[in-house]
């Protein structure tokens, strides 16, 4: 019985370490061949990983949005596997300030190792993730305080 319990403990640590982000914070993002991050000294980026269909999304993506807009040294990038059509223009529409969609993204949803959405991870312009998790879980407050404590390590 040990044996089994332990092999089961084996396999589901396995499983779990396969199916795991593949972002560390304080550790540069996985990088994309069709995709190039260009961020400038001094500014950040937030990539979020959104699915239209996802109620979740629905709602954290104008949350989002919003903080988003509302930070000068911010600028957001969002990846979704859908195609081009409604999900684009309702992205679009939210995300204003220097932000982009985009569509088809297989690929870095892949090296990202992302499962779920929405998913997002702020970058700086080493892109080092500074925060990883679930956009819900954002303020004004906790950006800046994010912000802040990555500013004293450049």
């Amino acid at each position: 019985m040990r044996r089994f319990a332990a092999i089961l403990i084996v396999a589901l640590c396995a499983w779990f370490n396969l199916h795991a982000q593949n972002v560390a914070i304080g550790e540069r993002v996985p990088k994309v061949k069709s995709f190039k991050f260009s961020i400038e000294k001094g500014e950040y980026l937030y990539l979020g990983f959104v699915h239209s269909p996802s109620r979740p999304c629905a709602i954290s993506a104008p949350k989002i949005s919003e903080l988003i807009n509302s930070i000068d040294e911010i600028s957001a990038i969002l990846f979704t596997r859908e195609e081009q059509g409604e999900c684009e223009q309702w992205l679009i529409d939210m995300f204003l300030n220097g932000s982009s969609v985009y569509m088809g993204a297989d690929e870095i949803f892949h090296k990202f190792g992302v499962d779920y959405a929405p998913y997002g991870v702020i970058l700086d312009y080493k892109r080092r993730a500074l925060w990883q998790g679930n956009p819900q879980t954002l303020d004004k407050t906790k950006i800046d305080n994010i912000l802040q404590q990555w500013t004293f390590r450049k």
